[in-house]
């Protein structure tokens, strides 16, 4: 007399058979699957800070603070004491280095930090052609 001892499926046994299927008998396990490429759609938020007079220190820690959160900064930095201005100039580029980012000067004493997943393109100066008559 042959006992047939019935084994209990475990816990983990029966949570996957849920995500798999059995194979039937004569079925062949290695059967070619096809892969398809997985596509992700991020929404890109993309913010700038116009900093208008930047007079103090805590204003450009203000900025980079922004740099570091991947905002573009526009420093205005005419109003702000020379010394002062040098010092603040001095922080940004090392924030701006450390971030990987883009410095563009626009102005006299105003300038452009951008992030680095921020494309920053600058175009060529157009020659103005004067006609003599």
């Amino acid at each position: 007399m042959e006992d047939t001892v019935a084994t209990r499926q475990g816990l983990f046994g029966r949570v996957s058979n849920w995500f798999t299927q059995p194979l039937e008998e004569g079925e062949d396990y290695d059967a070619p699957v096809a892969h398809v490429p997985l596509k992700l759609h991020t929404a890109h938020r993309y913010s700038v800070t116009v900093r208008r007079q930047v007079r103090s220190f805590q204003d450009a820690v203000a900025a980079a603070d922004g740099l570091k959160r991947g905002e573009q900064q526009i420093l205005n930095l005419t109003m702000a004491p020379p010394e002062t201005r040098e010092r603040i100039k001095n922080f940004m580029a090392g924030v701006n280095y450390t971030a990987e980012g883009s410095w563009e000067e626009l102005g006299e004493n105003i300038y452009m930090l951008a992030p680095s997943t921020a494309l920053v393109e600058v175009a060529a100066a157009a020659s103005v052609v004067s006609e003599r008559a």
